[in-house]
């Protein structure tokens, strides 16, 4: 082919290499329409990654507050079921030392007035008459021996006081445990809190 063919005959470039620009001119224009494709699925995979995580974070302090509401619920129902033990403990503690002092005191009262009338009928039967002095000396014993048992009865039921008295003591421990783990729990949750807006902030 001549020149003339080939070249233009104005301004000289080769109809091959503006032919060959021409093309790069139109891939580049693709490629710029491809890239901003891409920008624009970049930036929609963002926003999506975005609400994941605030999706996330909505879950997590859902979560948390379940948590945090099951922990209060259970608490409360071991309370309440402590303090229903304590008190069952306590009345059935209290209803089994007073009945079993009602029933010593009414056996010792019942022995004491069988013995005394027994002594009596012994003495009416043998002696007729009885000095006054002997049998007010007989009495007298069975007193000190009736004043005896009741002291022994005394004593259980001031152990058993005791023991109550223990019980209540530890009954106020378990629930000055109970408040501590309520306030490290609380102190938790609000620790938690913070870190959670303080990465609200920082995103």
């Amino acid at each position: 082919m001549e020149r003339s063919e080939t070249v233009c005959r104005y301004c000289g470039v080769s109809y091959l290499i503006f032919h060959e620009f021409h093309q790069l001119h139109t891939r580049l224009a693709q490629l710029e329409e491809e890239l901003q494709g891409l920008r624009e699925t970049t930036q929609r995979m963002k926003a999506q990654r975005e609400a994941l995580e605030l999706g996330r974070l909505e879950w997590e302090k859902a979560v948390h507050l379940e948590v945090q509401r099951q922990t209060e619920k259970k608490e409360k129902s071991a309370r309440e079921e402590l303090e229903e033990r304590h008190r069952d403990t306590e009345r059935a503690l209290r209803e089994e030392s007073e009945q079993k002092y009602e029933t010593e005191r009414q056996k010792i009262k019942d022995e004491h007035q069988k013995i005394c009338d027994d002594k009596e009928g012994e003495v009416r039967r043998a002696l007729g008459e009885l000095q006054a002095g002997t049998l007010r000396k007989q009495r007298e014993e069975l007193e000190r021996r009736a004043e005896e048992r009741e002291k022994v009865l005394t004593d259980a039921l001031q152990k058993a006081n005791k023991k109550l008295g223990e019980l209540r003591e530890y009954l106020q421990q378990l629930e000055e445990r109970l408040a501590k783990a309520a306030h490290t729990k609380e102190e938790a949750g609000r620790v938690l809190g913070e870190e959670m807006r303080q990465g609200e902030i920082l995103r």
